[in-house]
């Protein structure tokens, strides 16, 4: 494996992984764009343009790597519920057709479990 792919890639296992620690934690707003970005700013994932992280969900579907269908999602990639121009909701995928939130009536940071009713309209990878 190409050492810049495997350290991309332990990247992102580290976020998924701080994300994961944080379940059952109460999350003051109920702002996932927010959840996200401070999960990628504390594993010092890199973004591409040499910025921070962006909270708002329309910037942070521009820092992805690059966009993918979201059957195409691996764990760590990001999926956006909306449109590519005005996502309103994100999560990191997890795996298993589960992915990590700020669950918007509790507050707190939960696994939850992709359905037809809540299904996210594209993926982004950070790598």
């Amino acid at each position: 494996m190409d050492g810049l792919l495997s350290t991309h890639i332990n990247m992102q296992n580290n976020y998924l992984q701080l994300a994961l620690n944080k379940v059952g934690q109460t999350y003051n707003d109920r702002d996932s764009g927010r959840f996200v970005s401070q999960q990628l700013i504390h594993a010092k994932v890199p973004v591409n343009d040499g910025s921070r992280w962006s909270t708002d969900p329309e910037k942070l579907i521009d820092q992805m790597d690059h966009l993918l269908g979201v059957l195409q999602a691996t764990p760590g990639d990001i999926l956006f519920w909306g449109t590519q121009n005005k996502p309103y909701e994100i999560g990191i995928y997890v795996g298993g057709n589960h992915f990590i939130a700020v669950h918007r009536r509790t507050h707190q940071v939960r696994i939850q479990t992709l359905s037809k009713s809540w299904y996210p309209s594209i993926a982004g990878s950070i790598m």
